[in-house]
């Protein structure tokens, strides 16, 4: 019976150590290989090492694509397989491995599903390379250190300051940004936010550059306006700096601290001015009531600019700052009646003789229509075509001429001794009268429409006489 026990305990014993055995061997192998129903970003990793996991996970993991964008907006992509760019899981895995006790490999099923970061790695020699070798990199460090004022060109100012001292690209802050960004997984890089950039310290003559930048600012914003009647015209910095002196690169030009301008280019601007005004001697279309388009020309009426005035305004205006807006009214050697574009405006006389015809409008608005006598053309005393004025006003006047002496209530002379006046003696007017038995080159208006019209006309009213 004793006997018997002792073989029962010896088995035992036996089986005891031989599981202990089977335990230990296991535990053995699992402590570098991973435990039962061990699942890792997908994949399944029971009796895998570390290694093994790390190759599957790898083996089809993409590089990601790097962009760094400048300071102007633009896109540039980097190569990091140029840097020798890995993924890797291994310290990832390596750390799981070691939280995980080798003797709880048979209970370790709540690992299913288990979601590792891998750790990127690069050679940061060839990522500094890849970094600074970048076309927009190289070419930001060749950029001038000076500051200095240049024309504007693109950039819708006539002129900017290039500050050469300011906000300059850091090549080995980007490096330190860039890879900082690698480190977080941030693979699309905005310079502008990362510490890339530093400042210069200006020189005595950055200094001076920076003042005189100031004082062309000052200068550009004249505050100055020309008052040219229906139009104003704003001295926008563009043509302030058409008046400046410049050298052969386009910059303004200075005596010391004096801005200096230039008395032909000013001269040169106000005469496009008066090209662009001046109506004196020229021929201009009008749009008749019925609607046709005639040419007439210009004759004792018309606008001219007194260009010597205005180049001497200017030359001492410009010199001075102001913080309102000058409104300035140019000077004329003649004036309209009307200022602007169309200085002959909306009141003015139509004389239509091919119509034998004429109307009165006062602020575009038709008062008078009537029909006249004008010169008779049968005797080559025809009524001059022309654009002229009323230059004056007369009660009971006698109109004298070769062979005659004709008293009237109302005259308004227009062009020599032309004028407008009543016409008593006649019965009739309009039609070919004219032809047979026209006026001496006046006017001749119905009395009763004489009293009115003289009433509503001013001196200086634009007078259209056209065929």
């Amino acid at each position: 019976m004793k006997k018997t026990l002792c073989i029962c305990l010896l088995a035992m014993l036996c089986l005891i150590l031989l599981g202990l055995c089977v335990v230990l061997a296991l535990s053995w192998y699992y402590y570098d290989h991973f435990a039962v129903n061990t699942w890792i970003n997908g994949i399944y990793c029971t009796g895998m090492t570390v290694d093994e996991v790390n190759r599957e996970l790898t083996q089809d993991a993409p590089i990601p694509e790097l962009t760094i964008e400048d300071g102007q907006g633009q896109i540039w992509s980097l190569d990091l397989s140029l840097a020798d760019y890995t993924v890797d899981y291994s310290d990832s895995l390596r750390e799981y491995r070691t939280r995980r006790s080798q003797m709880l490999w048979l209970t370790q099923v709540e690992t299913e599903g288990l979601i590792l970061s891998p750790q990127n790695r690069w050679d940061e020699e060839k990522l500094r390379n890849l970094v600074t070798e970048m076309e927009w990199v190289t070419a930001a460090q060749e950029l001038s250190t000076e500051v200095e004022i240049r024309p504007g060109e693109d950039s819708g100012e006539p002129y900017i300051l290039f500050d050469g001292k300011r906000h300059r690209l850091d090549p080995e802050k980007l490096c330190l940004y860039v890879q900082e960004c690698l480190e977080n997984g941030i693979y699309q890089i905005q310079v502008e936010q990362g510490d890339c950039f530093i400042d210069w310290e200006d020189t005595p003559e950055d200094i001076l550059q920076r003042e005189r930048f100031a004082q062309l600012q000052s200068f550009l914003q004249s505050n100055l306006i020309y008052d040219m009647g229906t139009e104003q015209i704003e001295l926008t910095p563009d043509i302030m700096a058409s008046f400046l002196r410049t050298d052969h690169q386009g910059n303004p030009i200075w005596d010391q601290d004096e801005l200096l301008v230039s008395a032909g280019r000013i001269r040169e601007w106000v005469e496009q001015l008066a090209a662009q005004y001046d109506t004196v001697g020229t021929t201009r279309e009008f749009q008749t009531t019925e609607g046709r388009i005639v040419q007439v020309a210009y004759d004792t009426y018309g606008t001219q600019l007194d260009v010597e005035t205005e180049v001497e305004f200017l030359e001492e205006a410009l010199m001075y700052e102001r913080d309102e807006p000058l409104i300035h009214t140019p000077v004329y050697l003649q004036e309209g009646y009307c200022r602007g574009l169309d200085d002959i405006g909306d009141t003015y006389i139509e004389v239509d003789m091919g119509q034998q015809h004429m109307y009165y409008y006062q602020d575009g608005e038709c008062l008078i229509s009537t029909d006249v006598v004008t010169g008779n053309a049968g005797r080559r005393w025809d009524t001059p075509e022309g654009i002229n004025y009323v230059y004056g006003k007369q009660r009971n006047r006698t109109l004298r001429g070769e062979g005659y002496a004709t008293p009237v209530d109302y005259w308004m002379p227009v062009v020599g001794n032309v004028g407008i006046h009543d016409a008593d003696w006649r019965k009739e007017f309009g039609g070919e009268i004219y032809q047979r038995n026209g006026s001496h080159g006046c006017i001749n208006t119905p009395p009763e429409v004489m009293a009115q019209l003289y009433d509503l006309v001013e001196i200086g009213t634009p007078v259209i006489i056209f065929y």
